[in-house]
């Protein structure tokens, strides 16, 4: 059959690497995320100070022996200091991540690379920043003839290929990055658990048909799973990563908070039943982190006052840093006041810093205000507040200059109960608020043929509290006449206008289109419960 799904490159790579939608969708995930540290210019020259080859053999026999993987190059050779760092990451994973069957190892090669039939080998764009991925590809289709969703994997093996930029990263991005990709491999090798209803329901993806422009009533058609807008915190992401990374797709949300669920203490208060899930299926009932009394709310602000009162200024940005991986705006207001109430003691110079530092990890616009005051009254040093990576991000400069211009991803048109809706995720949004821009959504509709003519548009304004997910009836945001064809090939293009009382301008995204054809009778929304059927290849079938 043939397929031209929405004028999309529908690039189906490996779990963990994600389905590239336009030019922008890189941006949306931590594969197009270069970790802040982590430079472009060629690695330093290496003088290691003995016989590099025998190290090296006998540090990658000394991994196998302890976890049972091959460490294997490509166009890059394994050193000795990147085999030891993957070696402390793997000594933290629970023995049932050990001897996976079916995975032989780990590729050390430059930069990611895609292999098809027809082109051999391709550049991602941007692959320079891409840490890890894990393969095999898979595709996700309904077939027709058997009426069951299937999920077909491509013929290659599993395995996980780290690249130059993972070696950049902090230590603390280095293992989160390594347990989410073997979070990835635990899935693949489970017969996919993030396929499970389970899964799916406790994390609040539903199916989406995606009909062909030209597909027949009786023909097959791919379809994916997508997030709720409605839904406030999906799977904790590590700093690195934008806020919508766990809402892209249910094995995404997986990896990240198998990276939790070893990383992050506050994740079993702030995502139970992903924790208990985890903790049943996957970790076997090991624990990192010792349970306490009470909610999440209470506990973390405990915590917070305590640190405060100490002085401890380590402790307070940790907890910050917690908190931003959960979207709570009545916490965070209490949290950015009780950090005003210590800038208003005015203990030191440096409590100032560390204060200002602080409140960058917090989206409350009121987090914002107190940097600004602390600036106002030269009680800090704006050099000195940027050198922080997260201040830098949250920074005016960073999102007036390049974040307000980047594009929508995952982009959706759908039909529920009748009315047409379009679906997708803003990974800035939750800068936008806490800089205190106001997001607002323009779409338009026009046919491709003949010469485009917009025939219908609209606007709506965003979430005052928004989690990056965002979802539009057509209809009830028409701006005049409303008009939907069925049966022909139109565009859908949305772009985000962000508005601020103390700017004259507003900040434009570019235009980010689909193609689509609207199919009477076609039935978008799959069920809220099914069966997936996993489809490997001939060269597996003896041993799936």
């Amino acid at each position: 059959m043939k397929h031209k799904y929405f004028g999309m490159v529908l690039v189906l790579l490996a779990v963990g690497v994600i389905s590239l939608v336009g030019e922008s969708a890189v941006r949306a995930s931590h594969l197009g995320a270069v970790g802040e540290e982590h430079q472009k210019g060629k690695r330093p020259l290496f003088v290691y100070p003995g016989n590099y080859g025998e190290e090296v053999s006998r540090l990658k026999e000394k991994f196998k022996s302890n976890f049972g993987y091959e460490l294997m190059d490509l166009d890059e050779r394994w050193r000795p200091e990147e085999i030891e760092r993957l070696h402390n990451a793997f000594s933290r994973l629970p023995e049932n991540f050990y001897r996976i069957e079916g995975l032989k190892g780990f590729y050390r090669a430059s930069r990611l690379q895609i292999k098809n039939n027809e082109q051999g080998a391709q550049d991602v764009p941007d692959a320079s920043g891409i840490p890890a991925a894990t393969f095999p590809r898979f595709t996700s289709v309904y077939r027709q003839a058997h009426q069951s969703y299937q999920v077909v994997f491509t013929d290659e093996p599993l395995r996980i290929e780290f690249y130059n930029a993972l070696f950049y990263e902090s230590e603390e991005d280095f293992d989160n990055i390594v347990h989410h990709e073997m979070g990835h491999v635990f899935d693949l090798s489970h017969g996919f658990l993030t396929f499970q209803n389970e899964w799916l329901k406790l994390s609040g993806f539903r199916i989406l048909h995606l009909p062909a422009l030209d597909g027949k009533a009786d023909s097959d058609f791919l379809y994916t799973l997508m997030s709720d807008p409605g839904v406030l915190n999906y799977g904790p992401v590590s700093l690195r990563h934008l806020p919508t990374y766990s809402r892209e797709n249910p094995q995404e949300d997986f990896a990240n908070s198998v990276a939790a669920y070893i990383h992050y203490p506050y994740f079993q208060y702030t995502h139970p039943k992903r924790y208990q899930f985890l903790k049943d299926h996957v970790f076997k009932t090991k624990d990192y982190f010792e349970r306490g009394e009470g909610d999440y709310a209470s506990l973390i602000e405990k915590d917070f006052e305590g640190a405060l009162a100490r002085q401890n200024w380590p402790e307070v940005i940790r907890l910050v840093r917690e908190q931003s991986r959960f979207l709570d705006n009545p916490l965070e207001k209490k949290m950015v006041e009780a950090l005003r109430h210590a800038v208003d003691q005015k203990i030191s110079v440096e409590a100032d810093l560390q204060l200002a530092i602080a409140s960058c990890y917090l989206n409350h616009p009121g987090a914002l205000d107190l940097r600004k005051s602390l600036l106002v009254t030269r009680r800090i040093q704006l050099a000195k507040v940027l050198r922080e990576a997260r201040c830098r991000r949250m920074g005016g400069q960073v999102f007036e200059g390049d974040q307000a211009q980047w594009s929508l991803t995952h982009l959706q048109f759908y039909r529920e109960e009748g009315k047409a809706k379009i679906q997708f995720l803003d990974p800035v949004a939750l800068t936008a608020y806490a800089r205190g821009f106001e997001t607002r959504y323009q779409w338009q509709l026009s046919v491709t043929t003949p010469r485009a003519k917009v025939f219908s548009h609209g606007e709506s304004i965003g979430s005052k509290e928004p989690n990056g997910a965002f979802k539009i009836d057509l209809e009830t945001t028409a701006q005049g006449r409303y008009v939907l064809p069925e049966n022909r090939e139109l565009i859908l293009e949305v772009r985000v206008l962000r508005t601020h009382p103390q700017k004259s301008k507003p900040l434009e995204s570019p235009w980010t289109p689909m193609r689509f054809v609207v199919q009477p009778g076609y039935e978008y929304l799959g069920p809220a419960e099914t069966s997936f059927r996993v489809i490997y290849p001939s060269s597996r079938l003896s041993n799936p």
